[in-house]
This record gives C-alpha cells, structure tokens and sequence, in this order.
C-alpha cells in the first residue's frame, strides 16, 4: 500500500511561528552560531592599537546585526515570532555591551555599538519585510526557479 509521505520541505513547518524551509535546522544553527561567535569577538581581550579607518568597528557592528537579523527574518514568520526575534537580537547587543563593561579586559561598554547594532537590524528588517533571503539561496542551490 502507498501512502503519500510530503517531503519537508514541501510541507508547512509543524512549527507555525517559523518559514517553511528546505533547510531549517542548518539556517537555524547558523543563527545561533553566529550570534556565539559575535559574542566570543566581543568579549575577547581587546586591543590597545588604534583603528585604522576611524569608526569601521561601528561598521562591522551594523553589518554583522543586519546579517543576524537577515536569518532570523528568513527563519521566523512574519509577525509576532519575527519581532521577537529581531527584538531579542537588540537585547542580545545591549548584554554584550553590558558584559563587555563589567568583565572583557581592555574593552568598554559603548552605546554607539548598540545603536549601530540596531540600525544593522532595522535595515536588514525593512529590505527583507517581503523578501526571504534564506529561501532564495535555498532555490538557487537546488536549481528552483
């Protein structure tokens, strides 16, 4: 007897607060890892040496949020999960910046770095309101058009 079995990625998420993607753990794990690996750089021991392009670490603050906040846009359905992601993201950056004060070695708790955390993750939230980067790249590797 045949019984038609859906493929994932052909399916709904059984998890209604998430997009149905092909690769949803992988996109998942990524998020996370990334959000482990900017807390990692950000509580390493810092240097003494001066930057060499003034405000470029506000820079890289504002593209690594808005890179956070592409995945989780791309994860998360539009509505109350996707604010809550975006608006954990915001927390998450303000506790680094906290735990940068309290304990990194020759680091500093820096405003600036959370506003350009923020803006990073309201700009990847406005150009990917509609669009789903995370499903795009899944059509492009498998060929779907």
């Amino acid at each position: 007897e045949y019984r038609f079995r859906p493929r994932l990625h052909e399916c709904r998420s059984e998890l209604s607060f998430m997009n149905t993607l092909r690769w949803p753990r992988f996109w998942l794990a990524l998020w996370i890892f990334g959000m482990l690996l900017g807390a990692y750089l950000s509580l390493r021991t810092g240097s003494e040496r001066m930057p060499v392009i003034p405000h470029l670490d506000k820079l890289i603050h504002a593209g690594g949020y808005a890179l956070l906040a592409v995945l989780a846009a791309g994860l998360f359905a539009p509505g109350r999960s996707r604010g809550l992601a975006l608006l954990w993201l915001v927390a998450f950056g303000g506790l680094i910046e906290i735990a940068q004060g309290l304990w990194a070695v020759n680091r500093a708790a820096d405003p600036w770095d959370l506003l350009a955390n923020s803006l990073g993750i309201a700009l990847a939230a406005i150009v990917f309101r509609q669009r789903n980067a995370l499903a795009m790249i899944e059509r492009l590797f498998s060929g779907v058009h």
